[in-house]
């Protein structure tokens, strides 16, 4: 007899920017599986519960919590936090969805060449290599700059855009479409999607060019203030700037080192967009200009 039981869906990060989005997505367009949200707090996972959604107690830091919250799961979504435990906890998961059965995994990454010397890209090829060791089908997915991230680690200093690596251009992804293409691959699964690296960059700007779109966006002028990588260093080392607030230490030094290497052209290989959105889900990504109008007010709380 045929196996009619939906996919179970587990969605790490579910109380996060991403993995709330890509769980909105999964229960607004795709019917035919079922999330189940993940959560390392107790109480967050109880009022889960109470409101009739699926829910279950899951910490990185213990694998000892990984067996009860992996149980009857078909679909995993993988999302770690950025710091260099992202390897221990990836592989421990990971052993532990064999071990019960797991189907296939969708795992966030960043948008490598898988010859990073970057430490925080290195640990994602770290994990991504293990991933594909594992007898669990995957697919990886690549962000570039997500454009929330100019409500945190980008964030308008003073009501400036800074930016530390010259006229060098990223790419930039905004959260929904990272989610929306999560959403469909989990949903898809394995037998369209299985070995699959999908990449994600909708704009390509400078500090300069994001700086422009901000100020069309909102109707106020934000100025770039443009550097180099040395020149933020200094204004760290004299107290002028600091990293928000939280951010794991080796995390936040390897973001500088992203930032040197950028500037050198070590990761012009990476200035380009893709056409993933488009392809996946058959419309166009969003703008930074849209995407700036649709955060209006917490970007204008910035300039105050």
């Amino acid at each position: 007899m045929p196996d009619t039981r939906i996919p179970r869906v587990l969605v790490l990060g579910a109380t996060g920017r991403v993995g709330a989005a890509v769980v909105r997505e999964l229960e607004a367009t795709h019917a035919g599986v079922a999330p189940v949200r993940a959560a390392r707090s107790a109480a967050t996972v109880q009022r889960w519960i109470d409101e009739g959604k699926e829910a279950v107690h899951l910490d990185l830091d213990d694998p000892d919590t990984f067996p009860a919250a992996l149980e009857g799961i078909d679909r995993l979504f993988l999302v770690t936090g950025y710091t260099s435990a992202m390897n221990h906890q990836t592989k421990t998961l990971v052993d532990a969805a064999e071990d019960a059965g797991v189907g296939f995994l969708v795992h966030l990454g960043v948008f490598s060449d898988k010859r990073s010397t970057d430490p925080h890209f290195a640990w994602h090829e770290l994990v991504e290599r293990y991933i594909a060791g594992s007898t669990v089908a995957w697919a990886n997915i690549h962000p570039h700059v997500f454009m929330e991230n100019l409500l945190g680690i980008n964030r308008l200093r003073e009501g400036r855009m800074v930016w530390p690596m010259g006229d060098k251009q990223v790419g930039w992804i905004a959260g929904d479409d990272i989610a929306a293409v999560a959403a469909r691959v989990l949903a898809e699964g394995p037998d369209r999607h299985a070995g699959q690296d999908y990449y994600l960059s909708a704009d390509l700007l400078n500090g300069a060019e994001v700086a422009e779109v901000l100020t069309a966006a909102l109707g106020r002028a934000v100025p770039a203030v443009v550097l180099t990588p040395d020149e933020l260093q200094h204004m760290i080392d004299a107290g002028l700037d600091a990293t928000p607030a939280g951010m794991d230490a080796a995390y936040a030094a390897s973001t500088l080192v992203w930032a040197r290497q950028v500037y050198e052209g070590r990761f012009d290989y990476a200035a380009v967009t893709t056409s993933t959105v488009e392809d996946l889900l058959g419309r166009d990504p969003v703008r930074l200009g849209a995407w700036a109008a649709a955060h209006r007010q917490e970007l204008l709380d910035q300039l105050s």
